[in-house]
């Protein structure tokens, strides 16, 4: 395993306005599976059960069509939704096919192997008995590590665990299980989330000759294992420093030797008293799907920003438009396109997917802003949920805060349908252990106040528990002062605010800043984090019907 990553010339590249991630096609599968780079030029995403069709670019991802499939190619067991996962052996040129989960019957489906490219022969991979090998669980993509000598699938079923052929996929042994605890009521949750232990893992191959295993699980964060002899045995589960709840992660080593980390650095509503455990749950964290990128074989992160909000975040019909499914921006594979890009496929249901072009300087950004009167709300979180289940594991929607007079305007209103009638904006920044963010904002007369939540992860805007979870809390009552009786907004009056931090992994303080002055109020860091501040959380805090609220007008971010 060979590396050439120059960091200078990635350090040059930084002070350059790089576009952000943008889509250029719609895959015909959820993400996860079926994406696979052909040549230099040619990259495919390839179809589920049923399908006639892949889709094809032949310019390295700019442009996609859709293409017969080749009479060769055998026909799927698994999902419409979900293809085979499809990986190139790097020894000998071939493909190997796996299916996600091998749903049929018969002895005529399996693994399969090509003779002469990827348009040439399928080959069954059979055992001395004639019988075809179907890998137990629900599988990702294969995975060569070992110089190429072994290869890799994760799976899943009653925990994470590995198979791995040392014969480039003629026969196939299992690791050990591995599993995450189950999520239980307490705190902000009166009830269970659906429980079903650590899936969906993601691996990486480490230079230290570990492989590094990180997987979905019911808690809050996503939870890690490692392999020291190349996926055999695993390590006993534990928290990973990823926030993560029931959404999949994927890992992907770049050519120059940094790592890419897809994943929703997002968190759930409180669990509500009828959730159970024991089935699907409503998913009200899938709205949007993150980035970062580690130069130092993961120990620091840089980035950790989204790459898209759902264009449907807001729909009134939201979990049942166009079918039941799941639905929303959780989900990923990854292809590299040059030095500088990379192709991803993101999210399930066929209005969600997207495949998108990421220029990796983009994470490494320092500065982010937004102007309501210029750009509305295309870039915040504003929605709030019926409190209905419909659908799949899914809420209704209504827009929640809305721009008004170049202001997005906080409110709570009086609709006894939602889960929570208080209004919050959510809005994501680079990812900073220091930095400020300066937001200029308005407590209207009459209204209730307004609390501002630095966090290192998305909630929602609707989400009543964040300042029991933010790292730094700004809150302000109606008459515009402090906890601590400081009087700091004049309600009527537009004021600028900059919230300065300092260290949070190491809990330092943060300053407050009014009107460019700086002010004797200091916020405490309530939770240390890792991962640096990301977000920003407003919220309308009104204890009963306020119509009148707080607006905002501007945000700006810059981290150190």
């Amino acid at each position: 395993m060979k590396y050439s990553f120059i960091l200078p010339t990635l350090l040059a590249t930084q002070a350059l306005a790089v576009d952000a991630p943008r889509v250029v096609a719609v895959p015909p599968a959820d993400a996860g599976r079926g994406l696979i780079r052909i040549s230099d030029k040619e990259i495919r995403h390839y179809p589920g059960k049923g399908s006639k069709h892949f889709l094809q670019s032949l310019d390295n991802g700019e442009t996609w069509k859709s293409v017969p499939l080749p009479a060769t190619y055998p026909g799927a067991t698994c999902m419409a939704k979900e293809s085979p996962a499809i990986a190139k052996n790097p020894i000998s040129g071939e493909y190997l096919r796996v299916e996600p989960a091998y749903r049929g019957k018969n002895n005529n489906d399996g693994i399969y192997l090509t003779e002469g490219g990827i348009d040439g022969k399928w080959n069954l991979v059979r055992d001395d008995k004639g019988n075809t090998i179907r890998p137990s669980g629900i599988l990702r993509n294969p995975l060569w590590v070992d110089s190429n000598k072994r290869i890799v699938i994760p799976g899943h079923g009653g925990g994470c665990f590995t198979w791995y052929s040392d014969d480039q996929g003629l026969s196939w042994k299992q690791s050990n299980k591995v599993n995450s605890p189950n999520h239980k009521p307490g705190g902000v949750h009166k009830g269970t989330r659906w429980n079903h232990g650590m899936v969906e893992g993601t691996i990486v191959e480490l230079k230290s000759k570990k492989l590094w295993m990180i997987a979905r699980t019911s808690l809050d964060k996503h939870y890690q294992t490692f392999s020291s002899d190349y996926g055999k045995t695993w390590s006993k589960a534990e928290p990973s420093r990823f926030w993560g709840t029931i959404t999949m992660p994927t890992f992907h080593r770049l050519r120059d030797g940094r790592i890419l980390f897809l994943w929703s650095n997002t968190t759930s509503l409180p669990e509500i008293e009828t959730a159970t455990g024991r089935g699907e749950d409503a998913f009200t964290n899938r709205d949007t799907i993150h980035a970062a990128i580690s130069s130092d074989e993961g120990k620091t992160w840089t980035g950790f920003r989204e790459l898209i909000l759902d264009e449907h975040r807001n729909r009134g019909d939201y979990g049942t438009w166009k079918g039941k499914q799941d639905r929303g921006k959780h989900q990923s594979e990854v292809v590299q396109l040059d030095d500088n890009r990379v192709l991803f496929s993101c999210g399930q249901h066929a209005m969600h997917r997207r495949l998108m072009i990421m220029d990796l300087r983009w994470l490494y950004e320092k500065e982010r802003s937004s102007d309501i009167s210029r750009d509305g709300a295309k870039d915040w979180t504003t929605h709030q949920y019926i409190a209905k289940y419909v659908g799949h594991c899914a809420y209704n929607r209504t827009p929640g805060a809305l721009v008004e007079d170049g202001t997005l305007r906080l409110r709570r209103v009086d609709d006894l349908t939602l889960t929570n009638p208080n209004q919050g904006a959510t809005w994501n920044l680079p990812s900073g252990d220091s930095g400020k963010l300066t937001t200029k904002v308005r407590l209207e007369e009459g209204g209730s106040g307004l609390q501002i939540a630095l966090c290192d992860r998305w909630f929602n805007a609707c989400d009543p528990s964040v300042d029991q979870f933010a790292n730094y809390v700004l809150k302000i009552d109606a008459a515009g002062k402090t906890p601590e009786g400081k009087k700091l907004l004049t309600p009527g009056k537009t004021h600028e605010l900059t919230i300065a931090w300092d260290k949070a992994a190491k809990k330092g303080a943060a300053t407050l800043f009014l009107d460019g002055r700086k002010t004797v109020i200091t916020l405490p860091c309530l939770i240390p984090t890792e991962n640096g501040i990301s977000y920003v959380h407003f919220y309308n805090p009104a204890t009963e019907t306020d119509l009148q609220g707080a607006s905002i007008l501007s945000t700006q971010a810059r981290i150190q």
